[in-house]
C-alpha cells in the first residue's frame, strides 16, 4: 500500500483535525444558506411542542413521522431558536461526524487504515449528496449514517445489544436505516460465517424494525414523506429510480457535469453498468469492491418507492437520497485511487497525493456550484410562502453563482414576474436578458406582451394578441396574474392610474380573482 499508518489514537486525532480543516474550507458557505422547504415547519412544530409537550406526539402536526429527528431538531430549537446559520453549521458538524464514523466502519470491515481514512475523506467532500448537508430538514441522513456505521462496528465485534439500540434509533430518525441490517448479514455471508447464527440472533431486530416502520407509516398517514411514495407497484418507475440514482453516484461524485434537473438517457446506461458490476462482483471474492457495491445496492433500495415524477421535480435531483449510498461510492473511489497509485511503483505516494488533491479541487468547485442549486431551491420555497423579497434575493444569488448549474429558464420564469410585482428597477432588464436566453418561453413572452399592451405605440397589437387567449382557461389565468404583478409594481411606485389599467386588464382575463379585485379597490381609493 502507498502508506503504512499506525492505528493509534494520535493517527485518528490527526485525521480528525484534517477533516475538520477540510470541512471548514469546503462548507464555509453553510452559514450563508437560507431556509428551504419544511425547515420553518420544524421550527413551528418545535415552538408548539415547547408550549405544550403533548403536541410533540400529535399525528396531525406539520412534520410528523420521524420522532427521533423531531426530537433532535426540538433540542436544537431549545438551544439556538431560529438562528438559521447555527442549524446549518450543526448540520455540517453532523456530516463531519458521519465521515469519521464511516472511516471507523471501513477499518472495522478490514480495510487497511490508509484506505479507510481515504474513504472517509472522500465521503466528506462528495458532491452528489450535497443537498443532505445544505438542507436543515435533511439532518436525518447524517444521523442515520452515524448510527449505521457505529452499529456496523458493534456488529463485527459481535455485540448485539448496541446494534439493536442503534438501528432502532436510526429507523426512528429515518426508515432508510433499516437497510443496514441486510448489509450486516451480507458481510457475514461474504466472510463464510454460517448464516444460521446471525439470522437467529438478529431475526428479532428485523421483525422489530419492520414493526416500527409499519407503525410509523400507519400512525402518521399525513406526513409529507407519505405523499411522495408511489401509490402502487410501478416496475418501470422502480427501474428508472434505481438506474438514475446509481448513475448519479458516478456522474456527480466529485463534479457536476450537467444541471441536476436534467435526466439524459445515457444515465440509464451508466446506471445499468453500475448495477451489472454489483451483480458480477458477487460471484468473485473481490473485497472491498463487492462489499462497497453491496453497500450501494441496499441503500438505493429505500428511494425506489418514490414516484419518479416527484424525484424529477426536485431542484437538486435525488441528491439527498444518495447520502447513504454515496458512502459506498467513496469506498470504491478510494480503492480505485489506491490501485492507480500502485501502477506507478516508483512514486506511489506522490501519485496518490496528487490524485487525491485533484479530486479535492474538483469537489471544492463542484460544491461551490451546488450552492447555487440550494439558493434556487430556497428561492422557490420563499416565493411559494409569499415571502417575495427573500425569494427574489435567493434566485438572484443562484443566477450570480452558477447560472449553468440551475434550471435557469425556470428561475427566470419565477423571478421576472416577481420583479415586476415589487416594482424592481431591474425588472425590464431581467426580462430582456431572459428573452434573449429563452426566446421561445411562453410565460416570458406573455410578460413582454402584457407590458407592451400597456404602453403605446405597441398597445393595440399586443392587446389583440393577448385577447386571443381569453378562451384558454389556463393561459387566461396566467395572463391575469402577469397583469396583477405589473399593477402591484406600479402601486409600489405610486403610479395609481397605471396600476388601475393593469388591474382592470387582469380582471378581463380572470374576473373572479380576489387579489386583483382587492388591489383595484385600493388603487381606486388612493388619491
Amino acid at each position: 500500500m502507498p502508506f503504512t499508518l499506525a492505528d493509534t489514537r494520535s493517527t485518528w486525532l490527526a485525521y480528525t483535525a484534517l477533516l475538520t480543516l477540510l470541512g471548514l474550507g469546503f462548507f464555509a458557505g453553510l452559514v450563508d444558506l437560507p431556509l428551504d422547504t419544511h425547515d420553518e415547519d420544524y421550527f413551528l412544530d418545535s415552538a408548539d411542542a415547547l408550549a405544550d409537550y403533548s403536541f410533540f406526539f400529535d399525528a396531525d402536526k406539520r412534520m410528523p413521522g420521524r420522532p427521533a429527528l423531531e426530537l433532535a431538531l426540538l433540542l436544537q430549537y431549545l438551544v439556538w431558536g431560529t438562528d438559521v446559520a447555527t442549524y446549518h453549521l450543526f448540520g455540517g458538524l453532523l456530516h463531519l461526524c458521519a465521515a469519521l464514523a464511516l472511516a471507523r466502519a471501513g477499518r472495522a470491515m478490514g480495510l487497511d487504515l490508509d484506505l479507510a481514512l481515504l474513504t472517509g475523506l472522500l465521503f466528506l467532500v462528495n458532491v452528489s449528496h450535497f443537498n443532505a448537508v445544505h438542507w436543515i430538514s435533511a439532518q436525518c441522513y447524517a444521523l442515520v449514517l452515524i448510527c449505521g456505521c457505529l452499529a456496523l462496528v458493534y456488529y463485527l465485534r459481535d455485540r448485539p445489544t448496541p446494534v439493536y439500540a442503534l438501528l432502532v434509533c436510526g429507523v426512528l430518525i429515518h426508515v432508510a436505516a433499516a437497510a443496514f441490517l441486510p448489509f450486516f448479514l451480507y458481510l457475514s455471508w461474504r466472510r463464510g460465517v454460517p448464516m444460521a447464527a446471525p439470522m437467529r440472533r438478529y431475526l428479532p431486530l428485523g421483525l422489530g424494525l419492520a414493526a416500527a416502520i409499519t407503525i410509523l407509516k400507519l400512525g402518521f398517514p399525513h406526513a409529507p414523506q407519505a405523499g411522495i411514495v408511489a401509490a402502487g407497484f410501478d416496475p418501470l418507475g422502480i427501474l428508472r429510480n434505481l438506474l438514475v440514482n446509481w448513475s448519479r453516484l458516478y456522474t456527480t461524485a466529485h463534479w457536476l457535469p450537467h444541471p441536476l434537473h436534467l435526466y439524459p438517457s445515457w444515465e440509464w446506461v451508466l446506471g445499468g453498468i453500475g448495477l451489472f458490476a454489483f451483480i458480477a462482483l458477487q460471484w468473485r471474492r473481490s473485497f472491498p469492491l463487492s462489499a462497497w457495491h453491496a453497500w450501494i445496492f441496499v441503500h438505493l433500495l429505500p428511494p425506489l418507492v418514490l414516484t419518479p415524477e416527484y424525484v424529477q421535480t426536485i431542484p437538486s435531483g435525488p441528491s439527498r437520497y444518495l447520502y447513504l449510498a454515496s458512502a459506498g461510492m467513496a469506498g470504491l473511489l478510494a480503492w480505485a485511487l489506491h490501485r492507480l497509485a500502485g501502477l506507478v511503483p516508483a512514486w506511489p505516494r506522490p501519485t496518490l497525493v496528487l490524485m487525491t488533491a485533484l479530486v479535492l479541487c474538483s469537489s471544492y468547485f463542484g460544491l461551490k456550484r451546488a450552492e447555487a442549486i440550494s439558493f434556487y431551491a430556497s428561492g422557490r420555497h420563499y416565493l411559494a410562502s409569499h415571502q417575495l423579497d427573500e425569494g427574489i434575493a435567493q434566485l438572484r444569488r443562484a443566477i450570480a453563482i452558477a447560472p449553468a448549474t440551475i434550471d435557469l429558464e425556470d428561475t427566470y420564469v419565477r423571478l421576472v414576474p416577481m420583479l415586476f410585482n415589487r416594482g424592481d428597477a431591474e425588472a425590464v432588464r431581467a426580462l430582456t436578458a431572459a428573452l434573449e436566453r429563452f426566446p421561445r418561453n411562453h410565460t416570458l413572452r406573455l410578460v413582454r406582451l402584457a407590458l407592451d399592451s400597456l404602453t403605446a405605440p405597441e398597445a393595440a397589437r399586443a392587446r389583440h394578441k393577448l385577447d386571443s387567449f381569453k378562451r384558454a382557461a389556463g393561459v387566461s389565468r396566467l395572463v391575469a396574474e402577469i397583469y396583477y404583478n405589473i399593477g402591484r409594481g406600479r402601486q409600489h411606485h405610486g403610479d395609481g392610474p397605471g396600476a388601475v389599467r393593469a388591474f382592470r386588464r387582469s380582471l378581463e382575463f380572470d374576473p373572479q380573482r380576489s387579489q386583483t379585485l382587492q388591489s383595484l379597490t385600493t388603487a381606486l381609493a388612493t388619491p
